[in-house]
């Protein structure tokens, strides 16, 4: 990782607030979505968002270079132009810290993250997933057709994301805003659209794929097959199913006896773990924040097939730090201030591993 990524904070931050942030993202994650993270059972997650609260302020007020043994205003520090950059630099160092390990988890099997520096690009190589065909070879010939190892490079340049927040400064003046809420709802806010973007990558690539790697409608045999092949064009890399839990939610058999017997396996998360012998994971759905009524953003038409042992189908590529930039108090006639955090990030489909894509519905 460029030294210019690496998160630091102050000698008592690192021993209280990191691994209180992180539980409470943990805790959250798991109360919120379901998700299988480990934290700290013993606190309610409203103790825990109070906690890193307290602690934020404590770091910023030490970032700040505050003193409060002789003045101790929070109406004062509010107003503090310094006392502000200090709030959103640490806040940015909390989000920079936990999004790419979230994105990660949530897209174990199909995408990689990468950290780079300001000014920097990605670059990945992309050699050959292929095996080597095997020649019958005459006892006097010395080469058959030479077969290449390296087929290629594609870099990735993150582009910039921002997200405009308004504040009220007679809220932050009763200490009504949680700054531990705010920068949770920047990274689920990020991670959705990082989450569309990912998805979108790989959907997209539907109509480009050859006819044995693509399938328009949904049967046993069908699903079957695509799977066996990605396995094998993969070098026997074992294939997984991955969808939106209402697309896997499909993948059932055709056989009424059989759909009996799957029933309550079934109902446990909404589809069945396994089908037809091939592992299947299903991915949280994500809404369209600019559609009029709550439109989904991912799509229930199709189930990807894929082998995560390989080299992963999405490349995630984050460049430096979080930036906020700040309205001024009297920018605006209501007392209300702007707050603008900027990240920038790429997601690019580049992978040297075969998949399929199936549509279901």
């Amino acid at each position: 990782m460029d030294k210019r990524t690496i998160i630091t904070f102050s000698e008592k931050a690192n021993e209280l607030l990191v691994p209180a942030w992180k539980d409470f993202v943990a805790n959250y994650r798991a109360v919120n979505f379901a998700k299988k993270t480990r934290y700290d059972a013993s606190k309610t997650l409203e103790e825990k968002q109070a906690l890193v609260d307290s602690l934020i302020e404590n770091e910023v007020l030490l970032c700040a270079n505050i003193s409060t043994d002789n003045f101790a205003s929070s109406a004062a520090n509010v107003t503090n132009p310094v006392y502000q950059w200090a709030k959103c630099a640490v806040v940015n160092r909390l989000v920079d810290m936990v999004i790419p390990e979230i994105v990660r988890d949530d897209f174990l099997n199909v995408a990689n993250v990468t950290n780079i520096g300001y000014g920097d690009s990605a670059e990945f190589e992309i050699k050959s997933g292929d095996l080597f065909t095997v020649v019958k070879n005459g006892n006097s010939r010395r080469h058959v057709e030479a077969q290449r190892q390296f087929t290629g490079s594609k870099t990735l340049v993150p582009e910039n994301h921002t997200i405009t927040v308004e504040y009220d400064l007679y809220r932050m003046l009763a200490g009504k805003d949680s700054p531990a809420d705010y920068a949770m709802k920047v990274v689920l806010s990020m991670e959705s659209e990082i989450a569309i973007d990912i998805m979108s990558c790989i959907t997209s690539a539907y109509s480009s794929l050859t006819a044995n790697f693509k399938e328009a409608s949904f049967s046993e045999t069908a699903f079957k097959k695509l799977a066996a092949r990605v396995t094998a064009a993969n070098g026997g890399a074992k294939a997984v199913a991955v969808g939106t839990d209402v697309a896997v939610g499909t993948l059932l058999p055709t056989n009424d006896y059989l759909k009996m017997e799957l029933g309550e396996e079934y109902n446990k998360v909404g589809y069945l773990p396994v089908f037809k012998g091939v592992p299947v994971v299903g991915i949280s759905q994500k809404i369209d924040w600019d559609s009029a009524d709550y439109d989904f953003a991912l799509s229930d038409q199709y189930v990807y097939i894929l082998s995560p042992q390989t080299q992963k189908l999405v490349q995630v590529v984050f460049e430096g730090d979080s930036l906020t930039i700040n309205g001024g108090l009297t920018d605006d006639a209501n007392l209300t201030i702007k707050n603008s955090l900027h990240k920038r990030w790429k997601v690019g489909l580049i992978t040297n591993a075969h998949f399929g894509i199936i549509k279901v519905s």
